[in-house]
């Protein structure tokens, strides 16, 4: 999981390899995520990751408790 995490984090100018999901799109690329994608997010079974930029995916709940 770390190698991968790296590997995402180095592959984008600004460094983010985990971004939250904004007004129902990837906070890196502001494509648009699917409901059913977005509950699996929220319940944090596994991690998800952006189909199109790769990023690691959070809900934006997760984001608020943690500042």
């Amino acid at each position: 999981m770390l190698k991968a995490y790296k590997r995402i984090r180095g592959a984008y100018k600004n460094g983010l390899a985990v971004v939250a999901v904004l007004r129902d799109a990837c906070g890196g690329c502001y494509a648009k995520i699917p409901p059913q994608r977005q509950m699996e997010i929220r319940h944090r079974k596994r991690l998800i990751t952006c189909e199109h930029c790769g990023r690691i995916l959070v809900s934006w709940e997760d984001k608020e408790a943690k500042n």
